[in-house]
């Protein structure tokens, strides 16, 4: 479903986050074994035609949302819908974040349909499109005067406009989540912007997971049985001739009995750049040095069992291992594995593969 945000709404939406360093993306659970109607992910696509996956949009860009909605239960007529909410001019709750009202959210799907509730729904579905309109270009100017006017503002140009998710069962059964829409002026900077203070800010685009590897070295990945690998674009075409699925994935191969260690494979950062970015953050006195993105992994399962994967660098920064890496124990029967892969600036994306 194609839709066109009003520009009211867009520049409501955005400066909900604009100054709100707690505005994080979520979801309501954590529990790993997947055995109710559950929203796993939410990510965001931005197609430049370049080949990249970007995740930031600005005026102009057409953006494809979708969800990741786990149904192991199979409850019929699921309907996805995405709304927001514009800010509050006086400090009052939004609908959106009322307590009251999010105990029953679809309340929120149903004031959309009144254009003085403050509640606007985005579209219908799994998979929705929608374009960021000219009118929300003064904001994005903000973010560039901002920038220009205050030294630790040059890591930050970006705006987090929060939405919601609402998954609704035929059979009454809802589940909601929170995803944060990166919004930037993404062709303004880079380090070969010409305003000098529009340097320190880059474009985030979207992790991605290239394979599920039972690996020979669980200290980097090595591979050793590979159990589903992506395919489609420029990727190798699957063995055999065997068909790529509609969401990029040749079919699996078996998957053992017994307790496994398996990891997710990042694509090579030699050749995809944009993969695991590095990106500046800044201080009081400006830019003070750059970071890597140490894109983590949630594991997701329909059945089996989890173990754990010790970091060894429990003072620091979780290491490899422990943000990609994932210890399981099959079901008797068939079962779906899912990955979801975050990079910590509002990209995401996953794998879900159904084994036998």
């Amino acid at each position: 479903m194609k839709r066109s945000i009003s520009a009211s709404g867009w520049i409501a939406v955005a400066i909900v986050c604009a100054c709100a360093s707690a505005c994080e993306s979520g979801f309501d659970r954590n529990d790993q074994i997947v055995n109710s109607l559950r929203i796993l992910g939410a990510a965001a696509h931005i197609d430049n035609g370049d080949g990249i996956d970007w995740a930031d949009a600005q005026v102009g860009d057409m953006i494809t949302l979708v969800a990741l909605v786990a149904n192991p239960t199979g409850v019929p007529n699921v309907t996805v819908t995405w709304v927001t909410c514009l800010p509050s001019l006086n400090n009052t709750l939004t609908p959106c974040s009322d307590e009251t009202v999010l105990r029953t959210p679809t309340q929120l799907i149903t004031m959309a349909s009144d254009p003085n509730s403050g509640v606007i729904q985005l579209g219908v579905g799994e998979t929705i499109q929608y374009t960021v309109p000219q009118e929300a270009q003064p904001l994005l100017d903000a973010l560039v005067a901002r920038a220009d006017q205050n030294v630790n503002a040059e890591c930050a140009l970006y705006i987090e406009a929060p939405l919601l998710i609402i998954a609704q069962g035929g059979d009454g059964e809802v589940v909601t989540a929170l995803k944060n829409l990166r919004l930037s002026p993404w062709s303004q900077t880079g380090p070969g912007a010409s305003d000098p203070a529009l340097q320190y800010y880059i474009r985030n685009a979207n992790p991605s997971i290239t394979e599920l590897d039972i690996p020979n070295d669980r200290s980097a990945c090595a591979p050793g049985q590979t159990l589903v690998r992506a395919c489609g674009g420029n990727l190798p075409p699957c063995d055999g001739g065997a068909a790529c699925s509609p969401d990029g994935w040749c079919p699996p191969a078996p998957f053992p009995s017994g307790p496994q260690t398996i990891c997710a494979q990042l694509p090579d950062t030699a050749t995809n750049p944009n993969e695991v970015q590095t990106y500046y953050y800044c201080g009081l006195d400006g830019a003070d040095g750059t970071e890597m993105e140490q894109p983590n992994i949630t594991w997701y399962e329909t059945a089996g069992s989890q173990g754990s994967i010790s970091n060894s660098n429990p003072t620091g920064t979780p290491d490899l291992t422990s943000r990609t890496f994932e210890t399981f124990t099959r079901p008797a029967g068939p079962f779906t594995l899912y990955g979801v892969i975050r990079d910590g600036r509002d990209g995401e994306n996953w794998v879900a593969q159904d084994f036998q």
